[in-house]
């Protein structure tokens, strides 16, 4: 049986939840701060005039509860339960908090996840690669411009039975994909960039129940697409 390649990704997942603006929040902020920090196991927290963040030591998983929105991020992200398991753990600890007063109106309800996977040739050649098996030119519009591609890459919208979801992707250089991803260590020099937002807006009551099942569900689905775009462009 061959060896399962082994792809290497720097990622960033975040989960928001953007709600009916809470007042409370201002007044328990502290209190929450040490909270979270305490059942999260995040030492260090930052207490502004409308939020608080609550993070480890390198901010590779964060927090913050705003009176307009609250939200998990992990960066680095290395397995796929990882993250809904830690950003689960977090908002059924924040829904059940006294002054939060769930059930909440949610305005907004979304998932990001952004990744850039190792390329081990050249960036021609992802080019070349994303060009014929994802994203291409037909004939017609080849000889119309009559041009050799260079770059290429773009957003795309859907919908699904999970909602509505935006994917952005395409080869990217070190250089490109630090700016994207808003990291200063030092990344390959060659690969590939694949950026999905899953969201919805229901406007309404929503039970804690459903909110933690949606998290789950996107974060499937997210990580779902990521693996099997990665594979169809990076497996030989």
């Amino acid at each position: 049986m061959p060896k399962k390649e082994i792809f290497k990704s720097y990622n960033k997942y975040t989960f928001e939840i953007r709600y009916k603006s809470n007042p409370k929040v201002l007044d328990f902020r502290g209190l929450w701060a040490e909270k979270v920090s305490e059942y999260m196991e995040l030492p260090h927290w930052r207490i502004e005039e409308n939020r608080i963040d609550i993070y480890d030591k390198d901010s590779k998983n964060r927090t913050f509860i705003g009176f307009k929105n609250a939200g998990f991020v992990s960066s680095d992200v290395p397995t796929s339960n990882y993250f809904p398991d830690k950003s689960i753990k977090f908002f059924k600890f924040v829904l059940e908090l006294d002054g939060f007063d769930a059930p909440i109106i949610v305005n907004r309800i979304g998932l990001r996840f952004q990744s850039y996977s190792a390329f081990k040739g050249t960036f021609e050649q992802l080019l070349k690669r994303y060009s014929s098996k994802f994203l291409n030119l037909n004939e017609n519009a080849k000889k119309i411009l009559n041009a050799k591609l260079i770059d290429i890459g773009g957003p795309l919208s859907f919908v699904n039975k999970h909602g509505n979801f935006n994917t952005m992707s395409g080869p990217m250089n070190d250089t490109q994909a630090s700016q994207f991803l808003n990291r200063k260590d030092k990344l390959p020099k060659v690969g590939l960039y694949f950026d999905i937002d899953y969201w919805q807006r229901p406007n309404k009551k929503i039970g804690n129940v459903n909110i933690l099942k949606q998290i789950r569900a996107y974060s499937k689905e997210t990580w779902d697409k990521y693996e099997k775009i990665r594979d169809l462009l990076l497996k030989d």
